[in-house]
């Protein structure tokens, strides 16, 4: 054991004085780093695990993968000195990245879950229902008769101190029942959200989001405008709302495309890159969709800073294509880890 390491400390030093992005990301890789030097297996396991629990919430998700594959290394090495605690929460946020990242293969998503079940059945406390929370939304993707029994003991578990909160509960379970094709329930459950105002960093605007791509796929998105003026207000804050950008970017390719082109040059620049494969996905199927509304307007777009292809052309049209060929390579990934074609199929009602 080495001398022991204020987390505590080091904590509210981070989030008092950064800010939330990768200024406050590279904090915790620099309080990492300390705590390795002080030796304390305890300080090493803990600053990972706040690190995994906090990033997602303003900086790009998978960039805690590394963090939490050395987390479980360190618990390997001194299982004595790890939280139970920080062991759950670890391996929720590991178990989330098989969501939005294809490369990660299903026999090692499912050891994340494996992870996260271990502790979840030592902790209680609605640690059982945030795990077949994360399995019900996971397993949709690959296997519905899998999914279907991740929410059955979703729906019926009780809630607790670890299980996700209450407006993040019922989002999942609308989208369950969207992705099964059950819209009229769907709506139904949503209200619940709408008109009892739950919210959260990430609800009700994933749910607008969601409902949004729904009124697309339908060819009904001129009845609900309202919805996207309150997620571009709400929910387009940063690099962690880009799936939501996407979303909008499709929707004003039908509704005010020019206003469309103006959103994607202002938030294209959080695309480059960018792990997070979910996300981008949504971003490049909404940035073609409204690059082809523009087409042969005389507008013209200008790639950020980053953005390594040589491209003479600033035509919206060309990089409609370039766009579309992105998100086709991201479908067709997480379709072959999944084994399914529920990407290819999105995609292609888009």
């Amino acid at each position: 054991m080495g001398q022991k390491y204020d987390t505590k400390a080091a904590f509210w030093d981070i989030h008092n004085n950064t800010k939330p992005g990768p200024e406050r990301t590279a904090a915790y890789i620099k309080a990492i780093k300390e705590a390795d030097e002080s030796g304390d297996p305890y300080a090493r396991m803990h600053m990972r695990a706040n690190m995994a629990v906090f990033t997602p919430f303003y900086d790009d998700a998978v960039k805690i993968l590394p963090v939490c594959a050395e987390f479980f290394a360190i618990a390997e090495e001194y299982p004595e000195a790890a939280s139970m605690d920080d062991i759950f929460t670890t391996a929720r946020e590991a178990a989330n990245l098989s969501i939005i990242v294809p490369q990660l293969e299903l026999q090692v998503c499912e050891k994340m879950f494996k992870n996260m079940e271990n502790a979840a059945i030592i902790l209680k406390h609605g640690a059982i229902k945030r795990l077949h929370m994360i399995g019900t939304e996971f397993y949709t993707y690959v296997d519905l008769q899998k999914a279907q029994e991740h929410y059955s003991i979703f729906n019926k578990e009780r809630g607790g101190s670890y299980s996700a909160c209450n407006a993040c509960e019922k989002h999942v379970k609308v989208w369950y029942h969207m992705k099964k094709g059950d819209t009229e329930l769907a709506d139904e459950m949503a209200q619940r959200i709408f008109k009892r105002g739950l919210e959260c960093h990430d609800i009700p605007w994933q749910t607008y989001a969601l409902f949004l791509e729904h009124y697309m796929d339908t060819g009904t998105i001129d009845e609900h405008k309202d919805f996207i003026d309150k997620l571009i207000r709400g929910g387009c804050r940063d690099v962690s709302d880009l799936a939501n950008v996407g979303t909008v970017l499709r929707c004003l390719a039908h509704t005010n495309p020019v206003k469309g082109l103006k959103l994607l040059q202002q938030y294209w620049r959080y695309s480059i890159n960018l792990w997070n494969q979910q996300a981008l996905y949504f971003f490049y199927k909404g940035a073609w969709r409204c690059c082809e509304a523009v087409d042969g307007r005389g507008l013209s777009l200008y790639p950020p800073e980053g953005f390594k292809e040589d491209i003479p052309s600033r035509d919206p049209g060309f990089f409609g294509k370039w766009f579309h060929n992105e998100a086709i390579k991201i479908a067709k990934s997480f379709d072959k880890r999944n084994g399914t074609d529920f990407y290819m199929k999105d995609l292609s009602r888009a």
